[in-house]
């Protein structure tokens, strides 16, 4: 199956829910893929909603977790996304590493650094070592921000689907090629920030 059909799958299903999605931003995605995508975690919903409009390939760094899902896990595994196993070190250092690997094989790579989707919509504590997967190659870091989809799925009673208005953001591209690992760490320490300002 083709990144394409994915691509276009991905855009009905969200059509499928009744909800209106806005992109902003749109003009600071790469001209070149293999770029590391950080962003909050809202919705099982948000997958679709960043394929949709992403031009090229793009994986995601997921919890292990979801390998088992019906359904997610076999879409997780055809997109080449990276399983994360978040209670054994040495697996996930593994994980970096492959997923920088993706990053040039020229593959975007989405990670949430949260490390699971909000339950109360507020965008939590950012782990600090998500950034590494970009610093380890040089990929641009580009901070993304979902607005209003856990509403339309996740913040309902049962399995319910409510139209919502959901707005996403992309920020400017952050050249990460030849920063000092200081002017790494402070970067990964100013993410949660980013994003959370991001309009």
């Amino acid at each position: 199956m083709g990144y394409e059909f994915l691509h276009t799958e991905s855009a009905n299903l969200l059509k499928t829910t009744g909800s209106r999605v806005i992109y902003h931003g749109l003009e600071n995605l790469p001209e070149k893929p293999g770029a590391l995508f950080v962003g909050n975690h809202t919705s099982i919903l948000d997958i679709p909603a960043l394929i949709s409009v992403m031009e090229f390939p793009t994986a995601f760094v997921a919890k292990k977790e979801l390998d088992n899902t019906p359904m997610v896990g076999k879409l997780l595994k055809m997109i080449g996304c990276v399983s994360l196993d978040r209670q054994d070190i040495r697996q996930a250092l593994q994980a970096v590493k492959t997923a920088s690997e993706r990053l040039t094989q020229g593959i975007n790579m989405v990670v949430f650094p949260e490390g699971t989707r909000s339950k109360t919509g507020q965008i939590g504590e950012f782990k600090k070592g998500s950034i590494r997967i970009a610093t380890a190659v040089g990929a641009p870091v580009v901070p993304f921000r979902i607005d209003g989809l856990r509403g339309v799925l996740e913040g309902n009673k049962g399995i319910q689907i409510e139209p919502r208005e959901v707005h996403i953001y992309f920020g400017k591209p952050i050249e990460v090629a030849g920063m000092t690992r200081q002017e790494q760490k402070k970067l990964a320490d100013d993410m949660r920030r980013i994003v959370v300002d991001l309009t």
